[in-house]
């Protein structure tokens, strides 16, 4: 099994994937031998919510806190 560790660019955190990547067979039959295809987990799939695996710009990865400052152009303001 291979598990997927996620460590934010911006401040360092980390966190592990929500489950382990696999690999699934597809028979053409239903059955899970003959003639078919692999299906193969991404990345993606694994990255827990509100984290960027692959920022679209960078490639790199971010937790939700980070993701929230880049996106909103600035750091975060509290209310008062």
């Amino acid at each position: 099994m291979i598990t997927v560790k996620f460590n934010c660019c911006g401040c360092d955190k980390t966190v592990d994937g929500t489950t382990f990547l696999s690999s699934n067979f597809n028979g053409v039959t239903g059955k899970n031998h003959g003639f078919g295809h692999w299906k193969n987990d991404s990345v993606e799939d694994v990255c827990p919510e509100g984290w960027i695996a692959f920022d679209p710009y960078t490639r790199c990865t971010y937790c939700p806190d980070c993701w929230a400052e880049i996106i909103s152009d600035g750091p975060i303001k509290e209310s008062a």
